[in-house]
């Protein structure tokens, strides 16, 4: 039998939702074993907006010929205790399993803490795979491989090329550059973001730079005639308060939305190639045939496309554990239309946190910001809920506060900080969220201690000399925050403790 001739299997991957870099992990898997030649049913990219969660689940374990679970510890107490999707799974297991007893259709694939290795009940007598950190990750990931494609180990096979976007070492395969891509026409897509994100992600998954390229080219293509569509009906009709504004700016933004979840997708896929998203900012703001007078909000309208750009970018980059992408975008530098200067992005003030056509107010344009998934619901589908998402932007806001105090030191300004009152670059806003929200945000922030430190290690400034001029620098924040909000609260600020946490 020649190699067109091999049945493909087809595996579907049962997880619970733990955290994003659990989620980060399962779609990696996944990806590992499309590049091994398995066909992988996952939610994340099999399941849409509108999609019957039963009726998925039901078909996906019912089609596939094996079904891995991946047994965290979240996940076989939601199995054990019929909680939540898992536990509607985990019926449909048991279910099959009663049905066939002897069936192997069930690989519990063992993800937990050392020494647990705990199983549904299900499940609990079947032989199962370690990928738990610190296991022999490669030997049992080819155990499982050599399982689905039912080709035992009589001999070790020739190492070929790394089949998957980012080893566990972090080392990467090189992405095609091959012409014979097939490319997706997104036009048939009919501008449903989430449908155009997990086409992204998947080629940026298989690195395929070409289709890559291509795809990118169709989102921005209809972009200037639209843009100035919106401008011509707004100059007809311009806003007369203030309260129109936030409905404005997103219908003009969300003319780039195709745009940004491509953006977004290389961003999650953690692939080199494809988490560089700078210039797409320089795309946003300079406008093809942009003309740069008139009615402020709807000329710089631009600075507020950016600012919820480089946003959304810093807050999946928070929570897919890629911090240092999200501070390569903070202190690139860029030159807006009409200046001569170019500046690192977080010192610039319309796009870090006050843009025009969002009333030129830090806390309008925050506003905006983090009640985005109320008009865009397409955001679920990239971030989870809306606390998962005012989380992620909170913890990067968090981060460019963090960086702010790292420039200041390493751009010789370091005397500033003793002084009364300082004006700060990167707004706080984050810092009025509920507690929650603002915890959530400060777990993600410190989930990879070292990534932290890289914010200052990298601009050369060391670890005393920022925890010395930590206090201060909280202090000033805490004047900020009461500035801006006239007094009306004690804040709190959620980060203070930084360096103790740190340690």
């Amino acid at each position: 039998m020649n190699n067109s001739e091999e049945k493909v299997p087809k595996v579907f991957i049962s997880y619970s939702h733990d955290t994003p870099a659990h989620k980060k992990w399962v779609g990696e898997l996944a990806s590992k074993l499309i590049e091994n030649g398995t066909d992988v049913i996952l939610d994340q990219w099999d399941l849409g907006l509108g999609d019957d969660v039963a009726k998925f689940m039901e078909r996906a374990v019912t089609e596939a010929d094996r079904v891995l679970m991946i047994c965290t510890e979240t996940y076989v107490r939601k199995a054990d205790g019929g909680v939540g999707g898992v536990g509607y799974e985990a019926m449909i297991v048991t279910g099959e399993l009663v049905r066939d007893l002897g069936t192997s259709k069930f690989i519990p694939v063992i993800r937990q803490k050392p020494g647990n290795d705990v199983l549904p009940k299900a499940v609990s007598t079947r032989f199962y795979i370690n990928l738990s950190e610190g296991q022999a990750f490669k030997e049992q990931f080819e155990i499982l491989l050599r399982e689905l494609h039912q080709a035992p180990s009589i001999s070790k096979p020739p190492i070929g090329k790394n089949p998957f976007a980012r080893q566990p070492s972090g080392v990467e395969t090189p992405a095609s550059i091959s012409e014979g891509s097939v490319i997706p026409d997104l036009s048939k897509l009919n501008q449903d973001v989430v449908a155009i994100y997990k086409t992204a992600l998947e080629l940026a998954r298989q690195g395929d730079i070409v289709a890559w390229r291509k795809i990118i080219r169709q989102a921005k293509q209809p972009i200037p005639d639209q843009l100035n569509g919106w401008r011509v009906k707004h100059e007809e009709s311009p806003p007369v308060d203030k309260g129109e504004l936030p409905q404005l700016v997103s219908e003009g933004t969300s003319i780039y939305a195709p745009l940004f979840s491509i953006a977004l997708a290389g961003v999650e896929s953690g692939r080199d190639k494809f988490n560089n998203q700078v210039s797409v900012l320089d795309e946003i703001l300079h406008p093809k045939g942009w003309k740069r007078s008139g009615l402020p909000v709807i000329v710089y309208i631009h600075d507020a496309v950016a600012f919820i750009y480089q946003a959304l970018h810093g807050g999946m980059c928070l929570q897919t554990d890629q911090l240092s992408i999200a501070m390569n975008l903070a202190k690139a530098k860029f030159e807006r239309g009409y200046e001569n200067e170019s500046r690192p992005l977080y010192k610039i003030y319309h796009i870090i946190g006050w843009p025009d056509s969002l009333a030129g107010k830090a806390d309008s344009a925050w506003n905006f910001l983090i009640q985005l998934p109320e008009r865009w619901s397409w955001l679920g589908g990239l971030f989870g809920e809306p606390d998962d998402y005012q989380a992620s932007v909170c913890a990067y806001y968090m981060s460019l506060n963090i960086l702010e105090l790292a420039d200041t030191v390493t751009s010789g300004n370091e005397g500033i900080i003793a002084q009364e009152n300082i004006r700060l670059d990167v707004p706080l806003c984050c810092m009025k969220r509920n507690k929650d929200v603002q915890r959530k945000a400060y777990r993600l922030l410190i989930s990879n201690p070292e990534q932290v430190r890289g914010i200052w290690r990298n601009l050369g400034v060391s670890d005393s000399k920022m925890e010395t001029l930590w206090p201060s620098w909280i202090s000033h924040a805490n004047k900020w925050l009461s500035s801006t909000y006239h007094y009306e609260f004690y804040y709190d600020i959620i980060h203070k403790d930084l360096f103790k946490d740190l340690a």
